[in-house]
């Protein structure tokens, strides 16, 4: 059961100054309905009194028990579809490191951002890796494995359709390193050049977008 008393005090002792006795001994001359009229709106205030006070206990009751439903949820338009310093393409997000480092350590550096080094699957994604490169030799997740060119993430290998600079590769020797050229890389042409893996170029890591 609920306590309606809260509020309601300070209305009973209006009341009761305004009883028949003291009435009688402030205003002799008041007529009985005056009286009447003035008790009246003593009972008045007292019930909107109990109105709003409970009225307004529902309410606290209805938004606590709706508490959880009333949750603020971002809706996944507002998400953001790639981490901060990456960019978005075609559905998947690119990273362009700023730090030159050998084909390896760009390997595990992409994964380390839950990603792999990019694959390249068309012209359209061949010219925007070109265009995020900057002209820069960058490195891309084709390696020679066997005397095999493999894409880091197993995509098959497709030998007509690739961007290979004239000539290229050529598995040149000239460096005088130990091993072949066995890591392919990104020109500043924009054609793709084998490099021996120890050679420090910057990287690009792609991933699947969020959204």
């Amino acid at each position: 059961m609920m306590d309606y008393d809260i509020g309601i005090v300070s209305e009973e002792a209006v009341c009761k100054t305004f009883s028949a006795s003291r009435m009688s001994q402030w205003f002799p001359t008041i007529s009985s309905r005056i009286h009447c009229a003035l008790s009246a709106m003593c009972v008045s205030l007292l019930i909107i009194n109990i109105i709003v006070t409970v009225s307004t206990r529902q309410t606290e009751v209805q938004c606590s028990s709706n508490g959880e439903n009333n949750k603020i949820s971002v809706p996944d338009s507002m998400s953001t579809p790639c981490p901060e310093d990456w960019s978005l393409f075609s559905g998947k997000c690119y990273y362009f490191s700023n730090v030159p480092v050998s084909w390896e350590e760009a390997k595990h550096a992409c994964e380390k951002k839950k990603s792999n080094l990019i694959v390249i699957n068309s012209k359209i994604e061949q010219d925007y890796a070109v265009k995020i490169s900057l002209g820069q030799y960058t490195w891309i997740g084709l390696t020679e494995i066997d005397n095999e060119w493999k894409w880091v993430d197993g995509t098959p290998y497709n030998s007509k359709q690739t961007y290979w600079k004239e000539g290229q590769p050529n598995n040149w020797s000239g460096h005088l390193l130990p091993g072949g050229e066995d890591c392919a890389q990104i020109q500043f042409g924009g054609q793709w050049n084998d490099e021996h893996c120890s050679n420090p170029w910057r990287y690009i890591c792609e991933k699947k977008s969020e959204v």
